[in-house]
């Protein structure tokens, strides 16, 4: 089974969307993720947090508040005082590799790390348990899937592979 994943981005407590690459306002990030679970039953949560990506942890209390009702996964830059706490709430993160960050600091937590690639990148998986590929190519899927690894994809792209763990996309509400 696939996941249809909703893509929501956070900025001062505020959910958006992105159309046509702007920005549109959502809301409340509580209430945007509260809605997508009941109505969508929306199970697994993608969301770029655009004052995380600046070092301001500023929503990491919605976080905490939204583990006890679904699965998150947050795009973070790759520092540890950032990563760490989402990690400590059971918080799933989104690191863009190639990083010059040692994941492997992180090892206990490995299953929570989701590895962002390019269809061209060919460096190492093993610190990482998912691994989302943002961009078309259904040999990389394989090439991912060969390697026992879960795949996440765009909503819009990969396509004829029914066999990947989420598809990533704006939420439809």
């Amino acid at each position: 089974m696939t996941l249809s994943t909703p893509r929501i981005y956070i900025q001062g407590k505020k959910a958006y969307r992105k159309d046509l690459g702007t920005l549109r306002p959502m809301g409340s990030a509580i209430k945007v993720a509260k809605k997508l679970r009941e109505r969508l039953g929306t199970e697994l949560l993608h969301i770029i947090d655009l004052d995380a990506m600046k070092g301001n942890k500023s929503n990491y209390d919605i976080y905490d508040h939204l583990t006890f009702i679904m699965y998150i996964q947050v795009e973070v830059r790759p520092d540890p005082r950032m990563i760490n706490p989402l990690l400590e709430m059971g918080a799933r993160v989104v690191i863009e590799l190639p990083t010059e960050l040692d994941l492997k600091q992180f090892a206990e937590k490995k299953r929570l790390l989701i590895g962002k690639i390019a269809p061209n990148y060919k460096g190492s998986l093993d610190d990482v348990f998912d691994v989302y590929l943002d961009g078309e190519s259904e040999p990389k899927v394989k090439e991912l899937q060969k390697k026992n690894k879960r795949v996440l994809v765009n909503k819009r792209q990969n396509a004829k592979n029914k066999k990947v763990f989420a598809r990533i996309g704006s939420p439809e509400i």
